[in-house]
């Protein structure tokens, strides 16, 4: 927004508050100009993010129930930073690289909001994550994500770098995603999704784990635009092929497709199998489905044995 008149100098050079050249200064105190009227905020994407970090409102309630916050909102660009708590770690008390594929998607999908002309949400078309370590399990993961410019009708590409709070690089993500509408009652939503804490990032996906299991989509579990969060179905999508995985695997790259909205309400199956185990590294797959039988999210992990 350009500055207003009275912030900076007149035409001739001088500024608005100086005496006319050759002239004495008035007496008494110096008229100041008028006031303009107070700027008015635009209803783009950078206003979007500061209503959900500054006023919880519309906040996407997986993003609010996980504990994930706006540290940083520029044009095209964000950072995310997301508490490490236990509930976010498998039942055992160890992290998971799935975790990273969460905050992944909520960094970038928040980069392409910032780039918006207005209050639309995004939709996640393709992601990938470079694995560069397994997130620690406490402390904090940050994603700092970069949009390139918004063009109408077309999909936008961003990138971005998670860190943990010690600054060591847990990965580097990208992605493909398009402006979506965003329903008007859940952006202006106030407010944060509260449940109990988790026992484990099982429970709070509540299922039991393994290879196959029903992912049953709750409110807390969706993101502003009707359906489950970007977010929570590579979660879920990663952890079944992490299990189909020898434990001792570490993952490299996790791909991530997303073909059709996945449904707020309702189950999915999410079902996860090894496709290649070398002596060095293996390859598995995941997809969750629909009632309806048809893919919704599809993925690729590609992992390293540990010798």
């Amino acid at each position: 927004m350009a500055a207003d008149a009275t912030d900076g100098p007149a035409a001739d050079g001088a500024p608005v508050d100086a005496a006319p050249a050759g002239g004495a200064p008035p007496d008494g105190p110096t008229k100041q100009a008028p006031e303009g009227p107070a700027p008015v905020a635009a209803d783009d994407g950078i206003e979007r993010l500061r209503r959900w970090r500054d006023e919880d409102r519309g906040v996407p309630p997986a993003v609010g129930r996980v504990g994930a916050r706006l540290v940083s909102v520029g044009r095209c660009t964000t950072t995310v930073r997301l508490p490490l708590v236990p509930e976010l770690l498998l039942p055992d008390g160890v992290p998971t690289g799935a975790v990273t594929s969460l905050l992944a998607d909520m960094g970038l999908t928040t980069s392409v909001i910032s780039s918006l002309p207005d209050l639309r949400g995004v939709t996640t078309i393709s992601m990938t994550v470079d694995h560069h370590a397994l997130p620690p399990a406490s402390g904090g993961l940050v994603a700092t994500c970069t949009a390139a410019g918004h063009v109408e009708g077309r999909p936008q590409h961003a990138s971005g770098l998670l860190h943990d709070d010690e600054g060591r690089l847990v990965a580097t993500v990208c992605g493909w995603f398009l402006a979506t509408p965003a329903e008007a009652l859940a952006a202006d939503r106030v407010g944060l999704v509260l449940e109990e804490p988790a026992a484990h990032l099982l429970d709070l996906l509540q299922v039991p784990g393994g290879t196959s299991f029903p992912l049953v989509a709750r409110d807390a579990l969706s993101n502003a635009i009707s359906s489950l969060h970007g977010g929570i179905g590579a979660l879920a999508a990663q952890l079944a092929a992490e299990a189909a995985l020898d434990p001792a695997s570490l993952p490299l790259t996790s791909a991530f497709f997303y073909l059709r909205p996945t449904p707020r309400h309702g189950a999915v199956q999410v079902t996860g199998e090894v496709v290649r185990q070398g002596r060095r590294t293996a390859v598995a797959t995941s997809v969750l489905t629909g009632p309806d039988g048809r893919p919704l999210v599809t993925s690729t992990l590609v992992a390293a044995l540990r010798a």
